[in-house]
């Protein structure tokens, strides 16, 4: 299985909308979703392969200068023009190109291309000149051209769109907002990691008129579609399949992380005399890609938490953030910790960068892979170890046992149980679930009990500090008999519950969440649970 279907539905959705934009419909996009998520590897896929009857423009952005940025940009803008095999766009000749190759591409284009050349080379000059912000304006604005030139529509991508703003264009989302409002010849697709501010950018710059975009959160695996793929990857590796679930579990967000993981897991079982994913190999693969100075996956987190010193209030972000990895859910807790100065203004550049999510009241670094370095690693640095000490090894591999830890007692804990230990775990927090903002108190008592004789729904009555909540837990799709069969089992107890929740592993069926929802219940499914689990059992 390649990795490419681990994500069928977003890649057969990419190729719907090409196709109704080669029809004449444009819907324009934005694909969101952590780093090493598979945004990047989604639109490579489309590259290899692009439509025939359009124009692509590919253009990925980095943490690089604006010069360099607005060269490359201008060579993928040739690259969609010239019909040549070897100027097709693709992300490795957009990362590549300087000005030697800006140089070759004008040569090519002149005679090809005159009017697009000649627009090139405008924004060309005054690079040179370093008025970038003019420049970019005139880089766009070949494009049009392009099209005339060559009498077709195009697709404009820009991977990692927010990174415009970093590179100094003070205008830059008010110029691309003005041409997706006006340009109904180019369908424009983006992507980012940073969710929050991405949503921003796009509803407040960007979303004019005509130029809606369509949203495109990229979510976690599934894990049927991904056990198979793993399993694949470590074949010959004895015992491999026991652990498969637990990196599904931890990584499944991230396929990136997930290949990474596995091809130096394999490495290491294959250098080994007898290959069998052991406890050993499994931490000796972690630290080398993690753990050690030298890692790829330590680089990662760097170049993630590097920025943040270039800003007033970065050390401040990145001290909040170590925090956060911790355990520190709350801006009280964190105040306690680190004081309340400035705490504010750092928690939202947290935000912003993509690297802290607010949940109501509560706070948590969604990324595993990230989340693991900060408390281990980076955690010890700050107390002044040295990065490779055998103090930062230790911490290390204490962490990921304690990970493997707990995700075994949850295997072993039916689902019901599973959500009473969270509810055990509830400490007055105010969380945003289900669209809506409450409080979760602190429970003295909770049970459970079964909807009936041979039922396979269970019940749930928590108690503490003169409130009381019922819940009703299933395994299976919610429907509208079984909120009907809850709010019965509600109106009998005494005294009357406080706040009723519908909680479930898979989803809920849309007229039975709008029969919860008149009766005032709290509908939590699998991402609810997923969010309430980074929230109390990291």
């Amino acid at each position: 299985m390649s990795l490419t279907n681990l994500r069928p539905d977003v890649a057969q959705h990419l190729a719907q909308r090409l196709r109704a934009f080669s029809e004449g419909f444009r819907q324009n996009l934005a694909i969101l979703g952590p780093p090493g998520s598979g945004k990047t590897y989604q639109l490579q896929q489309l590259l290899a392969q692009p439509p025939a009857k359009l124009l692509v423009v590919y253009c990925p952005l980095y943490r690089d200068s604006s010069r360099s940025f607005l060269q490359r940009f201008l060579c993928a803008v040739l690259q969609a023009g010239l019909p040549s095999a070897e100027t097709a766009p693709s992300g490795g000749a957009a990362q590549a190109a300087t000005q030697p190759e800006l140089t070759r591409l004008l040569s090519q284009a002149d005679s090809l291309l005159p009017r697009t050349a000649a627009a090139v080379r405008t924004a060309e000059s005054l690079i040179a000149r370093r008025l970038y912000g003019e420049a970019f304006t005139r880089a766009l604005d070949a494009i049009p051209v392009l099209i005339e030139e060559r009498r077709q529509s195009c697709v404009l991508i820009l991977d990692e769109f927010l990174f415009l703003e970093t590179l100094g264009f003070a205008h830059a989302f008010h110029e691309l907002g003005k041409r997706v409002m006006t340009w109904p010849a180019v369908l424009f697709i983006f992507t980012s990691s940073a969710e929050y501010r991405a949503r921003s950018i796009l509803r407040e710059r960007l979303q004019l008129l005509f130029g809606q975009f369509e949203l495109l959160t990229l979510d976690a695996l599934d894990a049927e579609t991904v056990t198979g793929w793993v399993h694949q990857q470590l074949r010959g590796v004895r015992k491999a399949s026991a652990a498969s679930p637990f990196l599904i579990s931890w990584l499944g967000l991230y396929p990136w992380y997930l290949t990474v993981v596995l091809k130096r897991l394999r490495e290491l079982a294959m250098l080994s005399k007898t290959p069998e994913l052991t406890e050993p190999l499994f931490l000796q693969t972690v630290w080398d890609l993690l753990g050690s100075p030298q890692g790829t996956l330590h680089h990662w987190c760097v170049s993630r938490t590097e920025a943040l010193s270039h800003g007033r209030l970065g050390s401040r972000g990145l001290e909040a953030l170590l925090h956060i990895a911790q355990g520190a859910r709350t801006t009280t807790e964190l105040s306690r910790r680190i004081g309340r100065a400035t705490l504010s203004g750092a928690l939202q550049l947290l935000v912003e960068e993509g690297l802290a999510q607010r949940n109501g009241m509560c706070w948590v670094v969604p990324d595993p892979i990230l989340r693991c370095w900060l408390s281990t690693a980076l955690m010890e640095q700050w107390a002044g170890s040295r990065p490779d000490s055998p103090e930062v090894r230790a911490r290390f591999e204490q962490h990921l046992r304690a990970l493997w830890t707990r995700w075994m007692q949850a295997r072993q804990l039916s689902f019901p149980e599973q959500v009473v230990e969270l509810f055990g775990k509830f400490q007055d927090d105010t969380v945003s679930l289900d669209s809506k903002t409450g409080r979760l108190p602190k429970f003295a008592t909770v049970a459970t009990q079964r909807a009936g004789e041979g039922s396979t729904v269970a019940y749930l009555i928590a108690e503490g500090e003169g409130r009381r909540w019922c819940a009703t837990i299933q395994e299976h799709q919610v429907t509208e008999q079984d909120i009907t069969h809850f709010d019965a089992f509600c109106r009998t107890q005494s005294p009357k519950p406080s706040r009723k929740v519908v909680i479930t592993k898979t989803s809920v069926e849309p007229n039975a969440k709008l029969l919860a929802k008149a009766v005032n219940m709290w509908v939590w499914d699998a991402d609810a649970l997923n969010a309430l689990t980074h929230l109390y059992m990291p």
